[in-house]
């Protein structure tokens, strides 16, 4: 039998007892009994990266004015990888009805005023930390997320000329995953949690992964796609190839034939939109194909 510190080594560290674990795909989130901490173990695609990542980039967020939650201990070894924050108080925020969706995107809106400030020097990819190496474009960062089975598709090409277009985009640090759930209002405080998926890119990647889990996320609660409140979306930022890029992305890491279910004309109207309207209601007509066929949310 295994001893009580190898199977928990945060014990060791006079942290928890902690509840039952919340899962998630890619976390297992256990509260303390006590509602001081929170333990966050990582599971699935690089968990270790995905560790040092968030426990590096809470850090420098914070010096951003940003509240975040602050890192206890965390740790990578034989018993996995995993970081205890310091709970934080609020509610988190919502995409019940338009108005509590309203707030959300205003609440996005202050955060990415700070998150978004030109960086000296900040190049394309994962977390905050400077990059050994060349530089990687903008779109080749995005490309890179990809599965290798991928490159064989044939909405590939047209997907890669299209994200070309960012390249331009100016740099700026992100947080990668600005879903309701992860901004918590505190009275007049907002805070903001999850940072493992935190990148450098051009700002567009933040705006459109908030949009994509609003019209995702809404349809798989049963909402229809005419009711799905995408002018509330007009102020943020708009970008058509990554929107597409956005959506491929979320069937690459679901069933291996769930990508083969969008085709390359989906791809290519979507890349192709100049009006963020129209490119999200039609996102909506994919994104509600793909759930009446099973595709899992």
């Amino acid at each position: 039998m295994r001893s009580t510190k190898t199977a928990e080594p945060w014990v060791g560290q006079g942290l928890g007892p902690f509840g039952a674990p919340v899962l998630k795909p890619y976390s297992r989130t256990r509260f303390a009994t006590d509602g001081s901490a929170v333990l966050k173990v990582y599971v699935g695609i690089d968990p270790e990266g995905r560790r040092r990542r968030e426990a590096a980039t809470v850090q420098r967020a914070a010096l951003r004015d940003i509240s975040v939650p602050t890192v206890l201990a965390t740790e990578g070894s034989e018993a996995g990888s995993w970081t205890v924050f310091l709970a934080v108080d609020g509610a988190p925020c919502s995409v019940a009805n338009r108005k509590v969706t309203e707030d959300y995107i205003g609440h996005v809106v202050a955060v990415s005023s700070m998150l978004h400030r030109p960086t000296a020097g900040a190049t394309p990819g994962p977390g905050w930390a400077a990059r050994t190496g060349g530089p990687v474009s903008a779109s080749q960062f995005l490309l890179d997320q990809f599965s290798a089975r991928c490159r064989w598709l044939s909405w590939w090409a047209a997907l890669r000329a299209a994200l070309q277009t960012i390249d331009a985009h100016p740099t700026v640090h992100l947080h990668g995953d600005l879903k309701p759930e992860h901004l918590l209002v505190d009275g007049g405080r907002l805070h903001v949690v999850d940072w493992e998926a935190s990148a450098c890119g051009p700002p567009v990647l933040d705006y459109t992964d908030v949009v994509f889990h609003l019209v995702r996320d809404l349809l798989y609660e049963d909402v229809a796609p005419a009711h799905i409140p995408v002018d509330l979306a007009d102020r943020l930022p708009f970008c058509g190839p990554v929107l597409a890029w956005r959506l491929l992305l979320w069937l690459d890491r679901r069933r291996t034939q769930d990508i083969d279910l969008v085709t390359t004309h989906d791809i290519v109207r979507l890349t192709a939109e100049e009006q963020a309207g129209s490119a999200y209601r039609s996102l909506a007509e994919i994104v509600a194909h793909l759930r009446a066929a099973g595709v899992p949310r």
